[in-house]
């Protein structure tokens, strides 16, 4: 019996099926880094003062490809759902009841959480009787969640300021390392909480960035991130842990130096030589 011939598909022809989102942990995780060093690449272009156009577009072009902002926030929903252990609200609440206890009956409930980068809505959800939480981004996967720009958030009125700031893998995603520390990032979210004076609220933001940021970084270790933040008025890091992906602080803004001539430059930390460590920093100038 003659088999028929499968007919071949015209090389020229355009496929019209839509990509659908691949919900595997290793294509998420993939993902999620090529778009991370993408997102680097095209700050570094825009800061350039000769843009490279082309550049810029065959960037823009390829996070097209791989979904663009939207599965990028896919991809981190799943990466750090609930099923997977990626719900990193889980340590702060245990941390807040181990090492905060005293500041936590001194002040008033329930607290205010700032959730910057939010990819669930629910997070705090099951301490809603001490927590109300607030959850943010620039590409809400949920409609609980504001679409805002952190970057460019105006500060509340002091009646609906913040006890807890949090950027959970957030300040990594941000492409330009001036906008992480000095233009806007980590100075901005001073600006959320009541005044330092004000006893009966907290002053807390809970960072989060992957490990590798600060134990293989060629600018940044951990002992460096403690001195930039206590530079800006973290100088109390009340409690922080590195699980194997993640290195999570908890910081106290004590002070609220004028940061007008703090500088942290995007110098390599001795020892910190090679090729093979990463380029995540922060620069303050």
């Amino acid at each position: 019996m003659v088999k028929k011939q499968k007919k071949k598909t015209p090389i020229t022809q355009i496929s019209t099926a839509k990509a659908k989102f691949k919900r595997s942990h290793a294509e998420t995780a993939r993902l999620i880094r090529r778009f991370h060093v993408l997102n680097k690449e095209l700050a570094k272009c825009r800061a350039s003062p000769q843009t490279l156009k082309n550049r810029e577009a065959e960037i823009l072009k390829e996070m097209e490809s791989l979904g663009g902002l939207d599965w990028y926030q896919k991809a981190s929903q799943l990466g750090q759902s609930k099923a997977r252990g990626g719900d990193s609200s889980k340590w702060l609440i245990q941390t807040l009841k181990s090492h905060c206890k005293e500041a936590l009956d001194k002040t008033t409930k329930p607290l205010k959480v700032l959730d910057v980068g939010a990819v669930a809505p629910n997070n705090y959800e099951a301490y809603s009787s001490w927590i109300t939480a607030i959850p943010i981004d620039l590409n809400p996967q949920h409609p609980n969640i504001q679409k805002q720009d952190f970057l460019r958030m105006q500060p509340p009125a002091l009646a609906d300021r913040f006890d807890i700031v949090c950027l959970s893998l957030v300040i990594n995603f941000v492409g330009d390392p001036k906008d992480r520390g000095k233009r806007q990032m980590l100075i901005h979210t001073r600006d959320f909480f009541m005044p330092i004076t004000t006893t009966d609220r907290l002053h807390y933001l809970f960072l989060v960035v992957p490990l590798p940021c600060v134990t293989n970084s060629r600018y940044m270790t951990h002992e460096h991130l403690l001195e930039m933040m206590a530079s800006i008025g973290y100088t109390n890091c009340i409690h922080h842990h590195f699980s194997n992906k993640l290195a999570y602080y908890l910081f106290e803004l004590v002070c609220k130096p004028n940061t007008k001539n703090i500088t942290w430059k995007k110098k390599i930390i001795p020892g910190k030589e090679g090729g093979a460590r990463n380029n995540f920093c922060i620069v303050m100038q």
